[in-house]
């Protein structure tokens, strides 16, 4: 992984605004300790994040606009076939819900124009346009402009009136203990709720989330099937898993637990 990226990566996991241990990073990155330290010096002197005591840094105040745009660009060949991927298992008819983060908005962009109805959090999917056949609902709540989603209490109280044939996730970490964790509770609430009103739900997440550990728990990887660009041992612990490798890296297989 080059430098830019891996500082990308960087930004992109301290962009939620909780501090992240630098050893979290190395296992992410796939680099040496003292590779990502050089990378977060370089970080620290454009004043992008803050080192802290004990092996953890966050992001700088001025940093907090950052992560949109950057997240789009990291492992965006893998999130667009993981995204084309999941949209394939929507059917005619279905009431979908669909979450925030990037895999989802390229799963919007993906979705087939058939007959279906999206319930969603996804503040970016607002400024599309859809086939036709496809109807769009947008939750209200609490604006969460760092990964443009809607979160909170009163989101929660309108999910917990709402039943879905299919929910399409977005996760931080994806780990065999821990399960599907995010960074902020009210994002780990809505996806709870979610889940449990859902027929059939579905995780998008790159490798890049494998075995990695944020704050919040949502749910265990045994309640959903999991799409993802590569196979790992963990996902066995999954429902299901379905792997889309990005074009030219493989071939796409599928699995179950």
């Amino acid at each position: 992984m080059r430098a830019f990226d891996r500082q990308e990566l960087i930004l992109d996991r301290v962009a939620a605004g909780q501090p992240i241990l630098i050893e979290a990073l190395v296992e992410a990155t796939g680099a040496s300790a003292s590779t990502v330290r050089r990378d977060i010096h370089a970080l620290e002197n454009a004043g992008q994040v803050v080192s802290l005591r004990g092996g953890a840094i966050r992001a700088a105040d001025r940093a907090a606009e950052i992560p949109a745009a950057l997240k789009s660009r990291i492992n965006r060949d893998e999130k667009i076939a993981i995204a084309r991927r999941a949209a394939g298992m929507v059917r005619a008819g279905d009431t979908i819900y669909v979450d925030s983060g990037t895999s989802l908005t390229e799963f919007m962009l993906a979705l087939p124009a058939i007959e279906v109805h999206v319930i969603t959090t996804n503040t970016h999917v607002l400024g599309m346009t859809f086939g036709t056949g496809v109807s769009v609902t947008a939750l209200g709540g609490d604006y969460l402009p760092a990964i443009g989603s809607i979160a909170g209490t009163i989101t929660d109280r309108q999910l917990q009136d709402l039943y879905f044939d299919r929910a399409f996730i977005g996760v931080t970490g994806l780990h065999r203990d821990a399960g599907v964790t995010t960074f902020d509770i009210r994002e780990a609430n809505k996806k709870a709720i979610v889940q449990s009103h859902s027929r059939d739900t579905v995780v998008l997440a790159d490798s890049s989330k494998f075995d990695v550990i944020s704050l919040c728990r949502s749910f265990a990887l045994s309640d959903c099937t999991v799409v993802s660009d590569r196979f790992a041992p963990l996902l066995e612990e999954a429902k299901d898993f379905v792997i889309a490798p990005a074009i030219g890296s493989g071939t796409a297989a599928d699995g179950g637990a």
